[in-house]
């Protein structure tokens, strides 16, 4: 916008200038002073002032094993204020294991196998442990006719006639599931605990709960540090429930948490901090968080390999859980669970070569869709270094265009005197235009001795 306002000024001072000069001195004298105002007076400085200096950033970010996506999320990263992040998987460690089991007219080891039939065919991190933990400790799992995932909320399933219901306990709730005040009690008290609760449910009837918990990813926490070191307003979204949430949040020192929010919800969140005047900045390692993504001023994909795996060693498992879950455990390897079902191996989920060609398909794609994409926590802040950097080159770049104006313009324009005291030629206005552009060059090249990170 700002390049075709300098267009249309130079283009109406020419003419201006030109048609005063041609009819008050000779018609060569007129031509030669619009040429030389026109091309002294263009705006090619600020069309280049921009583009040299973000091409060379995107190399240097390319070279610490950051892909831009989209060049202007660069110099828009620069206005930041606001930094949006989720819960799950990104400032907890995603090493979720089961804590409890309680169950209510079953067993521990029948609700949890009740919970993995629902999860079996999940996407969700939390529903794959739970399945993941059942198949490994030899339950029989029944197989599903329908199975409908609620995103962030919970999954439905029909098995053996039954509806089979799992998620945490609002969205349960909203389904027309009676929770009884006994569980209602128990899931408020491992709520505080910082535990995430769900609730498993057949038919209109809770049938228990199975909490889960996470260890503390300590990057994250850095990160969170760092910025609000550096005054950024910091907001946490996510679906786990309020009370649960808190207890986490009290390891972060977040500015805002915005908690039992489905996919829609965090799209809405982020608009709303937007629409007050907030450049946000989402920061996700979840393809369930792309939608919120895609609406934010800049979308920063951290790469899900660089983060812990969804499931721990049995051992540490142990060392985790303490003798509760071994209590759990014992009881599993008892279980004689829907005798009529196969007995599932946790180990027989396979992926042929076509489908993992496909997965790496659609992961490509969905990365694509952000701004950029950052190995670790820690090249946001290089990012952002790389970006208020190459924002300085520019503004300097800008002042060199507004320094060769400063020098040319006066004397294309003297040229309209009757007796100048120098003409400017139009070769040596175009000589003054290519000394800028290099000028530009050279200042924009500077880009590249950003030190790595």
């Amino acid at each position: 916008m700002k390049v075709k306002l300098f267009l249309l000024a130079d283009f109406l001072i020419t003419i201006i200038i030109t048609s005063y000069v041609y009819f008050t001195n000779e018609v060569d004298v007129a031509i030669n002073t619009g040429l030389a105002l026109f091309i002294s007076f263009s705006p090619v400085g600020l069309i280049l002032a921009s583009p040299f200096v973000l091409k060379i950033a995107h190399k240097v970010l390319e070279s610490n094993d950051v892909k831009l996506n989209r060049l202007k999320a660069l110099t828009i990263m620069t206005e930041v204020d606001t930094v949006a992040v989720p819960l799950n998987r990104f400032l907890m460690d995603g090493d979720y294991f089961i804590t409890d089991l309680v169950p209510i007219g079953l067993s521990q080891p029948s609700l949890l196998g009740v919970a993995a039939t629902a999860e079996q065919k999940s996407s969700h991190p939390l529903g794959r442990v739970i399945y993941r933990t059942a198949a490994g400790r030899g339950l029989k799992i029944t197989n599903i006719a329908t199975s409908t995932e609620f995103s962030g909320q919970g999954i439905e399933v029909i098995a053996s006639g039954s509806t089979i219901r799992v998620g945490n306990p609002a969205w349960v709730e909203s389904q027309g599931v009676s929770i009884g005040n006994m569980l209602l009690t128990k899931i408020d008290k491992l709520s505080v605990y910082g535990k995430t609760v769900l609730v498993v449910a057949i038919g209109r009837m809770a049938r228990g709960i199975v909490a889960l918990k996470d260890a503390i990813n300590f990057d994250a926490k850095e990160f969170l540090m760092l910025l609000k070191r550096n005054k950024f307003t910091t907001v946490m979204l996510t679906s786990t429930g309020k009370k649960t949430a808190k207890s986490l949040a009290k390891n972060f020192n977040l500015d805002d948490i915005k908690t039992n929010l489905s996919v829609e919800d965090k799209v809405r969140e982020v608009q709303l901090l937007r629409a007050q005047g907030h450049t946000v900045a989402v920061v996700s390692n979840e393809k369930i968080d792309m939608p919120a993504l895609a609406v934010a001023d800049v979308s920063i994909f951290l790469h899900q390999q660089n983060l812990s795996p969804l499931i721990v060693e049995e051992t540490e498992t142990n060392e985790r859980a303490g003798s509760h879950l071994a209590d759990i455990k014992a009881e599993l390897e008892k279980i004689q669970l829907f005798d009529d079902d196969e007995k599932v191996d946790g180990e027989t989920e396979t992926k042929t070569e076509n489908e993992s060609e496909i997965e790496s398909a659609e992961e490509k794609i969905v990365t694509e869709e952000v701004d950029m994409e950052i190995p670790t926590l820690k090249k946001f802040f290089y990012v952002r270094e790389v970006a208020l950097r190459a924002a300085d080159l520019i503004k300097m770049n800008q002042y060199i265009t507004y320094l060769s104006w400063i020098i040319l313009v006066p004397l294309a324009i003297l040229n309209a005197l009757p007796e100048p005291p120098f003409r400017l030629h139009p070769i040596m206005a175009l000589i003054g235009v290519i000394i800028c552009a290099l000028l530009i060059l050279l200042n924009s090249l500077r880009m590249r001795n950003k030190s790595n990170s």
